[in-house]
């Protein structure tokens, strides 16, 4: 939700705006009009989101040349504990110690 006030109404009460939730057309959207992964991935991180997560649907995701770091975003977004980013192994392969 954001505060919204219009100049206008500098003196009224604050009004909230709902944003509709990211969703995989959404972010194809932003791929194809060239944002940067690290701005997708940011908006990701700061919205509401509403992903289908389905080997079909990350299929299509990744025809739309979806990166794997936008992918990951949208995993974590979604609580899907799939992603190997969050794998208890370094970047070499190692099991990183607890």
């Amino acid at each position: 939700m954001r505060i919204i006030r219009p100049p206008s109404e500098a003196g009224a009460p604050l009004k909230l705006e709902k944003t509709s939730p990211l969703t995989n057309e959404s972010i194809i959207d932003l791929v194809e009009a060239g944002f940067t992964e690290g701005t997708i991935v940011r908006r990701i991180q700061q919205s509401p989101v509403d992903f289908d997560l389905s080997a079909e649907k990350i299929a299509d995701l990744r025809k739309h040349h979806v990166g794997d770091k936008v992918l990951n975003a949208m995993k974590a977004a979604s609580g899907d504990d799939s992603n190997p980013s969050k794998t208890g192994a370094t970047s070499n392969g190692t099991p990183r110690p607890e």
